[in-house]
């Protein structure tokens, strides 16, 4: 297994991790189903999504089982508005394609934002940058290390 980029810089930093190996169709790719192949909680995996408001990508993590509330996440980064990066923007914007988006080693980042259920685990489940690779590692770590922010942003 060749190492991603988000392995190489949590490396750097000495941020220990476990890499977590799935095998999964791009058609049948979801949080929950990535979860499921991972024997994991819902609630401590977690999907990095990419936002923007006006040119500025910022990024939102949240737990698979949940939706972004667009209005708090908003409001939990400091801006206006928020909407969704197209899929076909991923790549360009954000450096990772959907499905392999990881908190760690954004191209642009104006901010990021954990959901406050972050704080109910020891440890949580990330994308390591590449399809089939997930990161388990100790949340605090993961928070420290990205200086992300942690509030509530998704819908009740």
């Amino acid at each position: 297994m060749n190492k991603t980029n988000a392995m190489r810089m949590l490396d750097r930093e000495k941020i220990p991790y476990e890499v977590l190996e799935y095998a999964i169709d791009k058609d049948r790719f979801s949080g929950e189903a990535v979860s499921d192949l991972l024997g994991l909680d819902y609630r401590c995996c977690y999907k990095t999504l990419g936002l923007i408001h006006e040119h500025d990508v910022y990024l939102a993590a949240i737990s698979v089982a949940d939706e972004i509330d667009f209005k708090k996440c908003a409001k939990a980064l400091g801006v206006k508005n928020l909407e969704m990066i197209h899929v076909k923007d991923l790549l360009k914007l954000v450096g990772y394609e959907r499905g392999s988006v990881s908190p760690v080693g954004v191209k642009k980042n104006k901010g990021i934002v954990f959901d406050d259920e972050v704080l109910n685990h020891e440890e949580i489940e990330i994308s390591a940058g590449a399809m089939g690779l997930g990161l388990k590692l100790k949340t605090k770590d993961i928070l420290d290390y990205l200086h992300a922010d942690v509030k509530d942003i998704v819908k009740e």
